[in-house]
């Protein structure tokens, strides 16, 4: 909701008023005068830009007049309001003090999110009724309902529901409570309202002035009633609340006023009825494969068949079947059992994918130890996994007797960062991969596809990536680290390659876009999967420009380490990436997905809670740590499911709306922000390629600001405009800061600790000197000065920084320049030399 709902109203006798001291009047007699009330009501206040309050005098027929005044939700409660709104229409005596209303602890859009869970959309006033059979209730009653549903709905303790009388009470929900006891303490909040109208409205976390039926479906989203017969109306507006979401709030009213009537405790109200919203990708054919059963026929069919390249380097699937069958007997030779677990840590070649596949065939699970990562992190996993053996080289003995390995033994252990700050291990089986790539055969795999592994194998996208194509005979093509750390030098190997299928985290792909947009030729990729992170589709439509969906398939597909990679399939075509969709689809066949309250309870469509996931997918939970598995993964109805701490939400149409972490809120004097939300508004802006949103603390008290920081052709100035033209201000952030590219994790995901420091300054004009731009670079990169000439990896530099640097200076269109020549030419006289010489291919 934004600021110009935020509204209430109070509507007083003006007869001795005259309009000199008004900011405006109307002179407008009969039904006119209902219509310009309601304009006047509807109209938006902002009181960030000084426009908190209004008056306005309106002339109906026979010389009556009424004096409308409106104050922002913010700025003055209803009783303050009123007796400012007497006072103003016979102004004898001090005027009174204007009272600021409760402040209320929640989003002030958060009331309303449960209100859009369809495609429609409109304008004007809309009304649904249900038919309930049930006697008359007093107001309070009917309050008392919608304090639970509100409750539920908005996970706010104490809603705020306007009543009839210009009022409000505050409505605590005390869910031990039974239903008749919620209801008597309602009812004792305001027992003077005893036999009014029974109309209120629901949906705002401000209490809104109820005054008479020409405010009532103005000021409020939502105004409910229960008519003598026994019928829950409902009149709602179009813009704000669609059919599906007016009529499940219908039903729910109606199963709380039930349960009142059976005295059932208020946390045991089921507000479903039976109706679980659920999202089920139906059954799965079972299989009795193994991920290296699988990989092992496609060699057998067809054993000449490449299945690895890198650069010159190449092997077929006769060959990597055998490299892997040495490296499964040396494991035997010493003394690897099934069951047991054994660290990998190899560059990324194709010795790589055959040790891992030699793990496999070994009976052993393979645990991913990148040798990237901190020396500290790594001693940690190889303790907590209790490995049996470390492959860190070449191995190879000749070919011994294989034991059987089974579908449920353990296949991998990928380790997840904690909330303790210890990473867990997740243990997944033979049977769970194997569920994965039977569940997305209708994705077409085969013999002419080349997939990229590109991703670190220490993120499970990269299982994805390797046995998907393996097991379907695809060909894998090695993406180098240096190469996946440069979007231009990936681009020309995507197309080199004519890769078929490519899988991208969100914020990866960022990168290679704006690389392809710029690019002559296209690329030969017909799928694009998303996964690993939440996906903004915005950024898509110059993706289908080049690359229309006839052409290339789109598929945003939304996964957890603990159930498997993928839970999700969602195809994104032109239309749901101008809309912006956070829908990530339906779940793919043998998956199901719910999402539950706080205290495991299914919520309504539209209801935002935490998402749950049951099915082929859930793996047998952390290594070692049994209670933390207990918790995660508890047992339900339907066997072992996941409990994610995603938040989402079912639509009306069975898909299931990404909306971040349960825990992804900030709180900034007093306000709670959503990132996604400026983060949306940033990638708004057609100039603004990438965006992403951080909260840091400056200054020797520690104050909390937030960050934002943007890739592209951008003008800093027009996109603070922007920002401060469609946010509230305590939502606009204090810097906006341009950068080449967003650093990412190994896993491909936004690494917040290395973005650099926050600025409010353009990059540099282009007259600067060239070294002195460079030099510039390297020290927004570094956070250090580096002399002229200092060798970039002497002073702190890897090749993941030369990476950032290379990106950085295209970005500021200083040049052309690749990881590779940084290497040769390691210091800022030297680079600024290449650049001034015409750079590099």
């Amino acid at each position: 909701m934004n600021a110009g709902f935020a509204v209430r109203s109070a509507l007083v006798d003006a007869s001795a008023v005259t309009s000199a001291a008004l900011e405006e009047h109307f002179a407008l007699t009969g039904e006119d005068a209902a219509s310009a009330c309601r304009r006047v009501m509807a109209r938006p206040l902002d009181p960030d830009r000084g426009q908190g309050t209004r008056v306005v005098l309106v002339h109906l027929a026979d010389d009556v007049r009424r004096l409308v005044v409106t104050a922002h939700a913010t700025v003055m409660d209803e009783e303050g309001l009123r007796e400012w709104a007497l006072w103003l229409a016979d102004p004898r005596g001090p005027a009174p003090e204007p009272r600021p209303p409760v402040e209320f602890d929640g989003p002030l859009a958060g009331s309303v999110e449960w209100a859009r869970i369809g495609q429609e959309s409109g304008t004007g006033l809309r009304d649904r009724s249900l038919e309930t059979g049930m006697a008359p209730v007093p107001v309070r009653t009917l309050a008392a309902a919608c304090a639970v549903v509100l409750s539920r709905y908005t996970g706010t303790t104490a809603p705020l529901i306007g009543l009839p009388g210009g009022t409000a009470i505050t409505a605590t929900v005390d869910e031990d409570a039974a239903g008749t006891e919620h209801v008597a303490a309602v009812h004792a909040l305001e027992a003077a309202l005893a036999d009014r109208t029974p109309t209120l409205a629901v949906g705002t976390p401000k209490p809104v002035a109820i005054l008479d039926e020409l405010e009532q479906a103005q000021a409020a989203p939502v105004v409910v009633r229960l008519d003598e017969g026994g019928r829950l109306h409902c009149r709602y507006r179009a813009d704000l609340v669609d059919d599906a979401a007016a009529e499940g709030l219908l039903r729910s009213l109606h199963a709380v006023l039930v349960a009142f009537d059976r005295d059932v405790v208020v946390g045991e109200i089921d507000l479903l009825r039976g109706v679980d919203p659920v999202s089920d990708g139906g059954p799965l054919a079972a299989s009795d494969h193994t991920i290296h059963g699988l990989v092992a026929e496609r060699a057998l069919a067809h054993p000449d068949a490449v299945a690895l390249t890198c650069g010159v380097e190449s092997l077929s699937y006769a060959e990597l079947d055998a490299t892997a069958t040495r490296v499964a007997s040396w494991l035997v030779t010493v003394g690897v059992k099934p069951g047991d677990r054994v660290g990998v840590s190899l560059v990324r070649t194709p010795y790589l994918v055959a040790a891992l596949l030699g793990v496999l065939k070994a009976g052993a699970a393979y645990v991913p130890l990148d040798p990237g990562y901190p020396a500290k992190r790594l001693e940690y996993m190889v303790a907590d996994a209790g490995l049996a053996a470390v492959i860190d080289g070449p191995v190879s003995a000749e070919p011994v007797a294989l034991p059987e390995v089974s579908p449920d033994d353990a296949a991998y252990v990928i380790y997840t960062s904690g909330s303790t700050g210890k990473p867990k291990g997740v243990v997944v089986d033979h049977r769970n991969v194997v569920s994965l790539l039977e569940s997305t055969k209708d994705y077409d795999f085969g013999p002419d596809d080349v997939w990229t592994f590109f991703h670190s194998y220490a993120f499970d996208f990269s299982v994805w990536e390797i046995w998907g194509c393996l097991a379907t005979g695809g060909r894998v093509v090695v993406v180098p680290q240096e190469v996946a750390r440069d979007p231009h030098e990936f681009h020309n190997l995507l197309r080199a390659q004519s890769v078929t299928v490519l899988n991208q985290t969100p914020s990866a792909f960022t990168q290679l876009l704006a690389v392809d947009l710029a690019a002559e030729e296209r690329l030969s990729v017909r799928l694009l999967v998303f996964g690993g992170e939440q996906l903004d589709s915005r950024m898509l439509p110059a993706w289908f420009d080049r690359n229309p969906e006839d052409r290339c398939r789109v598929v945003n597909m939304y996964g957890i380490t603990e159930t498997t990679v993928h839970c999700t399939w969602f195809p994104i075509d032109r239309r749901a990436a101008l809309a912006g969709s956070k829908s990530v689809g339906t779940a793919i066949p043998g998956w199901r997905l719910r999402v539950l309250d706080a205290r495991g309870r299914a919520v309504p469509a539209g209801v935002a809670g935490e998402i749950v996931v049951s099915g082929a997918g859930v793996t047998r939970g952390y290594l070692g740590k049994q209670e933390l598995s207990a918790e995660r993964f508890p047992t339900g109805p339907n066997g072992r499911r996941y409990r994610s701490g995603d938040k989402g939400r079912m639509l009306a149409n069975g898909e299931l709306e990404h909306l971040g972490r349960l825990d992804d809120q900030v709180k900034i004097r007093g306000h709670r922000i959503e990132l996604g939300e400026i983060k949306a508004e940033l990638l708004a802006d057609p100039t603004v390629v990438a965006a992403a949103v951080v909260v840091n603390r400056r200054g020797d008290a520690g104050d909390v600001h937030l960050d934002a920081y943007v890739v592209g052709p951008v003008d800093l100035d027009a996109v603070r405009d922007r920002l401060v033209g469609a946010l509230p201000a305590y939502m606009v952030p204090s810097t906006v800061t341009a950068v080449g590219r967003l650093p990412l994790t190994d896993n491909g995901k936004l690494d917040v600790g290395r973005l650099p420091t926050p600025t409010t300054e353009a990059p540099a004009p282009t007259g600067v000197d060239t070294a002195d731009q460079v030099a510039q670079v390297w020290h927004s990169i570094l956070g250090a000065s580096a002399g002229l000439d200092d060798n970039l990896f002497l002073v702190g530099g890897n090749s993941l920084v030369a990476a950032r640097i290379a990106a950085e200076i295209r970005g500021r269109r200083l040049g052309e320049v690749t990881v590779q020549q940084i290497y040769r030419t390691p210091t800022i006289r030297g680079l600024a030399s290449v650049l001034a010489a015409g750079g590099v291919a």
